[in-house]
């Protein structure tokens, strides 16, 4: 396909969700005066931030936002000085960071502006349905698609002539039963005008054995350490390959650790809702502390988000539980994912020579599933007197026993939640 020439005003749909704490828009060309620009949106509330543009025609565009507000823009231009330039941009802040890359082409005449290609479809037709539908608000004359499994494979692809009209839906579908890691599509106009959309459905539950604590406290004690560094070593492998089709894409994209907390119906709940968020936040930083180089979420759901429907002050072992989540987007809440997010930790590099931890035996044939449905194997025993599990109760009763995470606890939705 030729690259495009003709300048247009066009609206991308980056990675980064409405819902995620920032957004991106930009225009894949320039104006007729070789103006390109970026768009970043703030869902969220920011301080100290910080915005790096690197080229790779060697320019370099630095900006200082400082404190953003939630729901405010913050738009950078500049004079573009190749004709077709890839760019990577990152942003830091003080409870945020995150990246995006993108390619814009000079522009050498105006065409008039372009409209929006919208995603229509859901996360759960990407994973499960192997479909994803699409809405153009400009006449097309042509569209192309590549769908890239967890491997980095391109396991569908294609070049479809076809004219839809302003205000047209059109669906991709595959036959692959692979997962699918990225889902990327161009439109293009008859004069060569183009709009492009990035999806990134990927998640993996990590399986674990249950952690079990004293009661009352949020203290992962030293026995528990190495049921921790089972599911640590399953992540880190996880981990590892994603940075590997990262790189086969070039995406660069930054993965995200979401640990939450769950607890019983046993005693207080705002004591259990309390409790339920500092353990899980014991484990999101023993993850951080043994090097796990992705960007580290936690929240404590306390006695909401039950697995098993019971009345107030039920000892269920199965609510007693927690979820280790691998993600590129902010899982969407409801039901048993949270809306609110506490961050523990940036993404760093991968430590100096590193390697990888043995794959614990019983998670030798570890797969994940696709839209990460994965199970917690494990089946440990019950915790003694005076341990309970992760998410908790007020009384002395222990379990520490493995449970189930499969079901609504891997139902996370496509885009970020809001705040509770």
């Amino acid at each position: 396909m030729l690259l495009p020439n003709l300048a247009g005003l066009v609206l991308s749909a980056a990675v980064a969700l409405a819902t995620d704490p920032v957004s991106y828009e930009y225009s894949p060309q320039t104006d007729k005066e070789g103006k390109a620009f970026l768009t970043i949106s703030f869902n969220e509330p920011a301080s100290g931030v910080e915005i790096v543009i690197k080229g790779d025609d060697g320019s370099t565009i630095k900006r200082s936002a400082g404190s953003m507000k939630a729901g405010k823009d913050y738009k950078i231009s500049w004079t573009q000085k190749g004709q077709q330039v890839r760019y990577e941009m990152e942003l830091t802040a003080e409870d945020m960071s995150g990246n995006f890359t993108f390619e814009i082409i000079k522009a050498s005449s105006p065409q008039g502006k372009v409209g929006k290609l919208s995603f229509t479809a859901t996360r759960e037709d990407i994973v499960e349905r192997r479909r994803a539908k699409y809405k153009t608000s400009f006449a097309l004359t042509s569209y192309e698609y590549k769908v890239i499994d967890d491997d980095g494979d391109v396991i569908a692809s294609d070049t479809v002539v076809k004219d839809i009209p302003a205000g047209g839906e059109f669906t991709v579908s595959w036959d692959s039963p692979a997962n699918v890691f990225m889902v990327e599509i161009r439109g293009e106009d008859q004069y060569g005008r183009f709009v492009e959309d990035r999806r990134v459905p990927y998640s993996a539950e990590i399986p674990h054995t249950e952690v079990t604590f004293d009661s009352g406290k949020a203290v992962i004690k030293p026995g528990q350490m190495p049921t921790l560094d089972e599911a640590v070593a399953v992540a880190f492998h996880e981990l590892d390959k994603l940075d590997r089709v990262n790189e086969a894409v070039r995406a660069n994209l930054t993965p995200q650790l979401y640990i939450v907390g769950y607890t019983d119906t046993v005693g207080n709940a705002a004591k259990n809702q309390t409790l339920s968020n500092g353990r899980a936040k014991a484990i999101a930083k023993y993850f951080y502390d043994q090097g796990f180089w992705a960007e580290i979420f936690y929240a404590g759901m306390g006695e909401r988000g039950l697995r098993v429907e019971t009345e107030d002050n039920v000892d269920e072992v199965r609510n007693r539980r927690a979820l280790y989540l691998i993600a590129f987007n902010r899982p969407g809440a409801g039901r048993q994912i949270p809306g609110h997010w506490t961050r523990l930790s940036g993404p760093r590099s991968r430590p100096p020579g590193f390697e990888l931890p043995a794959m614990p035996e019983k998670y030798a044939d570890y797969d994940k599933p696709s839209g990460g449905g994965a199970s917690s194997g494990g089946g440990g025993d019950d915790g003694p007197s005076g341990d309970d599990g992760l998410g908790g109760d007020d009384d002395d009763g222990g379990d520490g026993g493995a449970s189930s995470l499969g079901g609504d606890g891997g139902g996370e939705g496509y885009g970020g939640g809001d705040d509770d």
